[in-house]
């Protein structure tokens, strides 16, 4: 092996490794207005290309990573609520941005190598977009089912409350008027 085909396998490695975890870690850092633009909704036809893609079935079967930043997405917890679910869905953004700068910034492997191996980058980049797709995919499939979750955790709360307050109210007056009655 020479001397310069080991320089670019060390180089290519750290180029990924970098364009990946870089990604993953940089997502977490950009503002929250980020996460609120259009892109980020949910659109039309998107329902419909699930269930011909039948994600279902196959988007638990792929590699998660959530442990690296303490949050594992595989399943949903038991013992849902607010905090969780909220968590759950920036998970979902910074997932789906990571991996879509990941698919991007992969390009760069062209400016790396050198012209000879511009073929190979190319070719490197492309696969690399065509394994970033399934991801991004998991978390558009995924983020408005736990938003929707998360207005009905919303809803139940609030009639919770509305319901503790109509009981306290109940059980002041009951005691008021016995104490009226004696």
């Amino acid at each position: 092996m020479t001397a310069f085909t080991l320089w670019m396998i060390v180089s290519n490695t750290a180029f990924w490794l970098i364009v990946c975890f870089g990604s993953a870690y940089a997502v977490r850092y950009l503002p929250d207005s980020w996460y609120k633009a259009s892109y980020f909704e949910e659109k039309p036809l998107e329902r419909r290309l699930y269930r011909t893609l039948r994600i279902n079935s196959w988007k638990d079967r792929l590699p998660e990573w959530g442990s690296v930043f303490h949050f594992e997405k595989k399943n949903l917890r038991e013992d849902l609520d607010l905090v969780y679910l909220r968590r759950f869905i920036m998970e979902t953004y910074y997932s789906e941005s990571g991996h879509s700068m990941m698919a991007v910034l992969g390009f760069g492997c062209l400016l790396l190598n050198p012209a000879s191996y511009s073929g190979m980058a190319l070719m490197l980049a492309c696969i690399n977009v065509v394994v970033q797709i399934p991801f991004i995919v998991i978390q558009r499939y995924n983020r408005p089912r736990l938003m929707r979750l998360k207005i009905r955790l919303e809803r139940a709360s609030r009639q919770e409350k509305a319901d503790r307050k109509e009981h306290a109210n109940y059980d002041t007056a009951r005691h008021h008027n016995r104490r009226q009655d004696a």
